[in-house]
């Protein structure tokens, strides 16, 4: 039984996993392999790993990074890099502070543009893009807003519409290269997910264009995932000739582990 798709403690603000409770519970599920996947770090990846060896759990290393590509915002799953090559952490470095630094723009540009927005700077950590938005959302009525769209997605759907130009994300063409440069593999998370603006969706043509460009794989099994749903995206991974992954994205011990069958997950071979 697999998981590659999990996060820890070190998935800033909202994962609650730490390295040993995760191996005890995997272990406990029988779960034989697990990747540590945080948002833009690597940072416990080994401490995991060594808590995983005392349980009898394989743990992969792995990271999740913000990206986008072709004007949509993609999470792009980083397999098998050793989490502390330098050009690795680099990486994950530039997405942080870009981002910081593409959030004290807009914190700069959506006041003079006419729109309201707090104090977002005195708090322990630089304000990030998805804080700006989810302000602007709360302080604002904003044109265009799709009915029943959380705070955060309308602020981030206005800034990609009318202030793209202050958002810079890495592309996922990028974070591709450094993979594999690195002996690593690229995988689409949560391709047939529907989370507003940050989980669209993939279509066959955006699952395509990032197969061209390199893109080794895609998460077919998610828990959101529905019978019909994983059935296209295993049409499309045998189109693409991409590698099929999967993983639960749990963030604390109330979202249960996946238990996706070996046998099912095509990535597995690579990782081993």
């Amino acid at each position: 039984m697999i998981d590659l798709h999990i996060h820890t403690n070190a998935t800033p603000h909202h994962a609650t996993w730490t390295p040993v409770a995760l191996a005890v519970a995997a272990a406990a599920r029988g779960i034989t392999m697990i990747a540590v996947t945080d948002h833009n770090t690597t940072a416990n990846v080994i401490t995991t790993a060594m808590a995983g060896m005392h349980y009898g759990v394989r743990v992969v290393s792995g990271v999740e990074i913000d990206s986008a590509f072709n004007g949509k915002l993609w999470h792009t799953l980083v397999y098998g890099v050793d989490p502390e090559a330098p050009t690795l952490l680099d990486l994950c470095a530039e997405v942080i502070n870009r981002n910081a630094a593409d959030a004290a723009q807009l914190l700069r540009d959506l006041p003079a543009a006419g729109f309201r927005l707090p104090d977002l700077t005195n708090r322990d950590r630089p304000p990030t893009v998805a804080d700006v938005a989810l302000a602007l959302a709360r302080h604002n009525d904003l044109p265009g807003r799709i009915a029943g769209e959380g705070d955060e997605e309308a602020g981030m759907r206005f800034i990609l519409t009318h202030f793209a130009a202050a958002y810079r994300p890495l592309g996922v063409d990028e974070i591709i290269g450094v993979a594999h440069d690195l002996g690593g593999l690229a995988v689409l998370a949560h391709p047939g997910r529907d989370k507003g603006i940050y989980a669209i969706p993939a279509t066959d043509e955006d699952i395509a264009a990032l197969a061209a460009v390199g893109l080794d794989g895609i998460e077919v099994y998610y828990p959101t995932h529905d019978a019909a749903t994983r059935e296209r995206l295993l049409a499309a991974a045998q189109r693409h000739h991409l590698l099929v992954s999967g993983g639960s994205d749990s963030h604390h011990p109330h979202q249960e582990l996946a238990t996706w069958r070996a046998a099912d997950l095509t990535i597995v071979t690579r990782l081993r």
